[in-house]
């Protein structure tokens, strides 16, 4: 029966073949709270925000960065591959690096390493945070692709992500789940429960780490959800890669077309999800995205977006903020508090923004 519901679904495009998109509406509705945000500092590839005892650590391709509150930046090391994700707890910082696994400085576990095998194991790390002080929680996107490759993951519709539990006393990993699509965000509840952010379901995901049941509990976003960062009141800040698009989810269902796109156009001009858009005049680009009187509509589709969404202590939105269509602050994978404020780090956009008083309360 099952297969008989899918081939119906298919047939009249509903279900998991639908290429309708939800609205950005409610507590989600657009506003320009990123757009009129004040700068906080420039960096390319911005990305990777962590709060410290020292100030605010940021990632910048393969550089490690750090901000003093008023937006003094230094390089403390530069790495043989890209930063993709950074934890901090506990006076330890846990940092993945691109193709080389995982590494501890600073606190009980300074020098631990995750290679070798364990390295191979974990190839595409999304994003790290610390359950206790001997325990990293690791979300691996990918099997087939590194970090930097995730809009091939989302066109080659990939389910091969996981999320592991590495021992920091005997560097063991444990799988927790696998058959994730692109899993990109990781938070702790303060007990066996964990968040996971799975971008190309467009959804938020419950695991119990002691029996891994698994239970939805925010689910059809608009968006494709990123990293999860622990907000004032026990609630969370979720960022996002860029919203939905109806062509997008439509090539998405179109294996055809859909293939050929992949192999014989250049990735920076698929039609496809982005960081950052009005590049290069070779982007595509639909009828709502042309200018008229040099206006660009209100309703305009986008490839990039920026979009930070406030969650309660159970993942539901309470306000949000926003960079639109014709906006530079897109590609919003990670924020974090700073005092009554907030950061976010815009990688499409290479700049950090603050956005003021965010933090002690302001809704978007």
């Amino acid at each position: 029966m099952s297969g008989l519901s899918q081939l119906l679904d298919r047939f009249l495009g509903r279900g998991e073949w639908a290429v309708t998109v939800p609205t950005l509406d409610g507590p989600l509705l657009p506003n320009q709270g990123l757009e009129e945000a004040e700068p906080f500092a420039g960096l390319a590839e911005a990305d990777n925000l962590v709060r410290t005892e020292k100030g605010i650590l940021a990632s910048s391709a393969n550089r490690l960065m750090r901000f003093s509150a008023d937006g003094h930046a230094e390089t403390l090391q530069e790495f043989p591959g890209e930063i993709t994700a950074l934890a901090h707890a506990r006076g330890m910082t846990a940092m993945a690096i691109d193709g080389k696994g995982v590494v501890v400085h600073g606190g009980l576990h300074d020098g631990r390493e995750a290679t070798g095998e364990e390295a191979r194991r974990l190839s595409c790390i999304t994003a790290l945070t610390f359950l206790d002080s001997n325990t990293l929680l690791v979300a691996n996107g990918s099997a087939s692709v590194p970090a930097s490759g995730w809009r091939r993951d989302l066109m080659q519709k990939s389910v091969s992500g996981s999320v592991w539990r590495l021992d920091l006393k005997n560097g063991r990993l444990e799988l927790v789940r696998d058959g994730l699509a692109w899993p990109a965000g990781i938070a702790t509840t303060g007990s066996n429960r964990i968040y996971v952010s799975e971008a190309w379901r467009h959804r938020v995901l419950a695991i119990d780490l002691a029996t891994t049941a698994t239970l939805p509990v925010l689910e059809h976003l608009p968006a494709y959800p990123a990293r999860i960062a622990p907000a004032f009141n026990a609630g969370y800040w979720l960022t996002f890669y860029s919203v939905r698009n109806q062509l997008v989810e439509f090539i998405l269902r179109e294996e055809t077309y859909r293939t050929r796109m992949l192999a014989e156009v250049p990735e920076a001009y698929w039609m496809a999800p982005s960081l950052g858009s009005w590049r290069d005049y070779r982007e595509p680009m639909q009828g709502s995205q042309l200018k008229q009187m040099n206006v660009l509509k209100p309703y305009a589709v986008t490839r990039s977006y920026g979009l930070v969404v406030l969650c309660d202590q159970n993942m539901k939105p309470l306000s949000s903020f926003h960079s639109r269509a014709d906006g530079k602050v897109h590609g919003t994978l990670s924020a974090c508090e700073l005092g009554d404020d907030l950061l976010v780090a815009s990688r499409g956009g290479s700049r950090i923004v603050r956005v003021a008083s965010a933090a002690s309360g302001k809704r978007g």
